[in-house]
């Protein structure tokens, strides 16, 4: 039995017995492990609040090879993101970062620069003007779908590799996993509509920092092109990928608040 030390982020929480949770932490050494937290439920939880959703923790834990859950030691809390909590949308969007991380983890692998750009995107939608919000999500996904090896292409045509540069007529094929020239989306069976516009978002989204979108964020209109691109994309390229319900509540929130607008 080996002591592990490292940083997480905690993805899901489930009730075990009378005082106990399970907890599937996303750690900074080891990639996605499943935790079993003793005596942390009741009036005087140990480790406080270092054991609830979103919380980025210093954790200490006893690992052995041979178990699925893995015992925690101790657990001291680095940042709770209490302020998704302000609105129902801002915390939607952050649900739907950790549900993308559940989905696309496979298990105890190096994190990389993944664990990284998930902590830094709760950091942005904590705190982004509401309308930046769905823009800084798909950011992310963007990235973090090249940062797990299916980088989208968007320069070049993915079946001919004739360089291609906002085109009118081109198009976007997520089985082959990019732009598909004028004359090679005739024939490729699932080639979607790419407009020039949403082609340079979707390269903006790619590039650009997240500070970049949340300060001039695009929209409403222009993000959704892009999840009907991002959204079959991705179903394509990982494994028992399926859209993510947390999504799908943060745009019928934000279709809510402007029918109540209006």
């Amino acid at each position: 039995m080996a002591i592990e030390k490292t940083e997480a982020l905690i993805l899901r929480v489930i009730p075990f017995r009378d005082t106990s949770k399970v907890v599937t932490a996303y750690t900074a050494e080891r990639g996605l492990v499943s935790l079993l937290a003793k005596g942390v439920r009741g009036p005087k939880p140990r480790f406080g609040a270092a054991l609830e959703l979103f919380a980025h923790v210093d954790l200490v834990y006893y690992h052995r090879d041979s178990r699925g859950l893995q015992l925690v030691s101790e657990a001291m809390l680095l940042d709770a993101y209490l302020r998704l909590s302000r609105e129902a949308v801002r915390y939607a969007y952050g649900v739907g970062v950790l549900e993308f991380l559940l989905k696309v983890l496979q298990g105890q692998e190096v994190p990389g620069k993944l664990y990284t750009l998930s902590l830094r995107t709760l950091e942005v939608l904590e705190t982004c003007p509401r309308e930046a919000l769905a823009g800084v999500f798909r950011a992310f996904e963007i990235k973090a779908v090249s940062f797990l090896g299916h980088r989208p292409e968007l320069f070049s045509c993915v079946e001919c590799g004739r360089q291609a540069d906002r085109e009118p007529g081109a198009g976007f094929s997520p089985r082959l996993g990019g732009v598909v020239c004028v004359i090679c989306s005739e024939h490729v069976s699932d080639a979607l509509i790419l407009s020039p516009g949403l082609w340079t978002l979707m390269r903006r989204l790619l590039t650009s920092t997240l500070a970049e979108v949340e300060t001039d964020p695009p929209s409403a209109a222009a993000v959704n092109g892009v999840g009907r691109l991002i959204e079959p994309f991705l179903q394509a390229h990982l494994e028992r990928y399926e859209a993510l319900r947390a999504v799908r509540m943060a745009r019928t929130l934000e279709t809510d608040r402007d029918v109540v607008k209006k």
